[in-house]
């Protein structure tokens, strides 16, 4: 009777039965608003920031956690709460960022793979080969290659992620071209644009938007340590695996410095898993009320 009453408050709509099992679920529930915090964060940082985070004050260098810095100081005399979060800027362009590019391209390939047979074998062979090169190996070979900075960062996580998102897109599309509705959109004569977009691809976005949410804490910790060992974001941006990085040397004296943002990362990537359970959950249609 409950779900019975479940169902009829929120309604049939797919939207707002998901709604409804994901505030079902009080920790991925919680952790939705947490992620749309950081994205605030994010946005309106130059308003949150107490200081400039590439403001150097030489006399007060290496202060510990004050009322006038909570956070303290690093060797330059910057303010380390405001470098964090001007931090989450980075953190949530790569982490989206990756997953955006990585799931449109993926999704176009797969999509291609699996309604023309043709293209399947080249298409999943080649992507093949990043999907069984170890994660780091490719990472530091690519931005070796590429260069170190922010935009050849996000495009090799991007294409280090396209191969999981083609993978999947491909399943869904083998699963889905047989049933009916699309044999009788052939019928009518719809083109292959149309079926793929209208049809198919609206029925394969659940697994999709799962795997969108939980790879994104991955690109955010694998661009942290590409940044950590000095092949990601450079100095003086105020990255979080950077910051880690650059506070090592004095982690026995001031550990405020390094632990601080590896907290940030080890919280916003719990709660992106968090999420994307949830929203496994949510989207599972076998899970019904």
């Amino acid at each position: 009777m409950g779900g019975y009453k479940k169902k009829k408050e929120y309604g049939n709509s797919q939207l707002a039965l998901t709604w409804m099992k994901l505030k079902d679920n009080k920790f991925a529930f919680i952790s939705f608003w947490l992620v749309i915090a950081v994205i605030l964060v994010a946005i309106f940082a130059p308003l949150l920031a107490p200081y400039d985070y590439a403001a150097q004050d030489y006399n007060n260098i290496m202060v510990p956690l004050s009322l006038e810095h909570p956070f303290g100081t690093d060797q330059f005399g910057r303010d380390i709460l405001s470098r964090i979060i001007y931090g989450t800027r980075y953190t949530i362009i790569i982490g989206f960022g990756t997953m955006t590019g990585s799931c449109i391209v993926g999704v176009f390939l797969g999509l291609l793979a699996a309604y023309y047979p043709k293209l399947d074998n080249p298409i999943m062979r080649f992507l093949d080969i990043f999907a069984n090169i170890p994660d780091m190996a490719l990472l530091m070979c690519l931005v070796t290659i590429l260069g170190t900075n922010m935009k050849n960062l996000l495009i090799c996580l991007i294409l280090y992620y396209i191969p999981g998102f083609a993978r999947i897109s491909r399943a869904k599309v083998l699963t889905l071209r047989n049933e009916e509705f699309v044999e009788a959109s052939i019928a009518l004569g719809a083109s292959d644009a149309r079926i793929l977009t209208k049809h198919i691809l609206p029925n394969a976005l659940s697994p999709l938007i799962v795997r969108f949410t939980m790879s994104t804490g991955g690109s955010i910790l694998e661009a942290a340590a590409l940044s950590f060992i000095g092949l990601g974001i450079q100095p003086p941006e105020p990255e979080w695996g950077l910051m880690i990085s650059q506070g090592r040397q004095f982690l026995s004296t001031y550990w405020y410095y390094s632990i601080i943002p590896g907290l940030c990362i080890v919280f916003l990537t719990f709660i992106l898993n968090f999420l994307g359970d949830g929203l496994r959950d949510a989207l599972d249609p076998r899970l019904n009320y």
